[in-house]
């Protein structure tokens, strides 16, 4: 059978709108696929391309527009050409072929492949599509603002606000971010914490991470300075709370550095209330973003951490701040036990004060109490009551022993994996 001269034109005049149709569909999926932070880093890595990103940064909903619209109207038309092109080859009955062959051949090469390739090569498109895109809304800018305006009265009229906000990246989207690099080797372990302790720093609270009233070691107002090296030397510190009658009646803090020239004149038995300096003040609620800012401003190192009535709860230092996002950091005075350390037979050694969020991450299980922020409190929440050395008690698939107790504060405890009687039964 011959083919008309008019066939092969309108085969030809078919291809093209199907390229088509693959380039709209993949300029729609990679503008949807870029944030607002990948086009402007984008806009600075390809400057001689800087004029079209910022036009689609600064209306997104145009480019989509114009987009859809054009990708629309070149899918009717290549269905249009087919469906004439049949008729004109097969007669009447080429009319259902032509249904059946575009839709396959449209879903294929003009949606399917083109978006995955887009997803992959998103910025390649873009750079690509960008520049034609332009050029396209400047021609069909009467048709788009009518459209555009049309849609939206559309919108009022169901009481939905149509108006595109392209924003930057969820901190949700940016934790899942940092999760797949590390899955990927993008990022190492250290590098996520870090990155997770910038994004929860804003969010914690000063409570979470003070040292409690029972672990802050103090001097009293009227004592010596001879009495503070004694207590300098023995904890290691650089800087002590001054009490007057009690802990909760905070009048200063003592600077070691500030002691040094009376130890060199010998006036070791002057008060250290004529050195104590200025404390900083901040209620356990506070975010230690703020508390950050304060410090920093204030260039103070230490704010002693006050409850709801004013009393002590604790305290914190810039080091305390600092360690929520690069991790525990140990100086020459700290204690080399590893807040969780692992033995040889399995089992765990962990600290009472570690945070039940860093034992979930250490032990991969989710340890979780309404009642406590560390391990310790966890287990008295078990408990009901002060455990005895040596009591042991059972959470999920772990066994934790207490090891050491004093003055009612649990000190450390082991943790033993067990297996559980469906486990065992899956074993066996």
């Amino acid at each position: 059978m011959d083919i008309p001269a008019s066939a092969i034109k309108a085969l030809i005049f078919l291809l093209f709108l199907i390229i088509c149709s693959a380039f709209f569909s993949s300029a729609e999926t990679a503008i949807t696929a870029a944030g607002r932070g990948k086009l402007l880093a984008l806009q600075e890595r390809h400057p001689y391309q800087r004029r079209f990103f910022q036009w689609l940064v600064g209306d997104v909903q145009r480019a989509l527009t114009i987009t859809l619209v054009s990708n629309n109207l070149v899918n009717i038309a290549a269905s249009a050409v087919a469906t004439s092109l049949a008729i004109l080859l097969f007669g009447h009955r080429g009319v259902l072929w032509a249904v059946i062959i575009m839709t396959v051949v449209i879903v294929i090469f003009g949606e399917v492949l083109p978006k995955s390739i887009a997803i992959i090569k998103s910025e390649a498109i873009l750079i690509f599509t960008l520049p034609i895109l332009r050029l396209l809304g400047v021609v069909f800018s009467p048709f788009i603002w009518i459209m555009n305006r049309l849609v939206r009265v559309l919108g009022l009229l169901f009481g939905v606000d149509l108006r595109m906000q392209h924003t930057f990246v969820t901190r949700e989207e940016i934790e899942q971010m940092v999760n797949i690099g590390e899955a990927s080797g993008v990022l190492e372990a250290v590098e996520r914490k870090m990155i997770h302790g910038i994004i929860s720093f804003e969010e914690t609270r000063v409570y979470e991470i003070m040292v409690p009233r029972t672990d802050i070691n103090a001097i009293a107002n009227d004592a010596s300075i001879g009495d503070s090296v004694a207590i300098f030397q023995e904890y290691g510190h650089s800087r002590i709370p001054v009490f007057d009658e009690s802990l909760d009646d905070i009048v200063g803090i003592l600077y070691a550095k500030d002691a040094i020239p009376y130890l060199f004149s010998g006036k070791i038995d002057e008060p250290v209330s004529k050195l104590k300096r200025d404390a900083l003040f901040v209620p356990e609620t506070m975010k230690i973003v703020d508390v950050f800012n304060i410090m920093k401003n204030r260039r103070v190192h230490m704010a002693i951490v006050v409850d709801e009535y004013g009393g002590t709860a604790g305290l914190v230092t810039l080091e305390d701040l600092l360690e929520e996002i690069v991790g525990e950091i140990q100086d020459e005075y700290d204690f080399e036990t590893a807040p969780v350390l692992k033995e040889t037979g399995g089992n765990y050694l962990v600290q009472a004060n570690v945070s039940l969020e860093d034992l979930s991450e250490t032990l991969a299980y989710p340890f979780e109490s309404e009642d406590a922020e560390s391990v310790g409190g966890l287990v008295l929440s078990l408990t009901g009551g002060f455990p005895e050395k040596g009591a042991l008690l059972q959470y999920g698939k772990w066994e934790i022993e207490v090891l050491d107790v004093e003055d009612h504060r649990i000190k450390l405890l082991r943790f033993h994996e067990v297996l559980l009687k469906d486990e065992e039964n899956e074993e066996d």
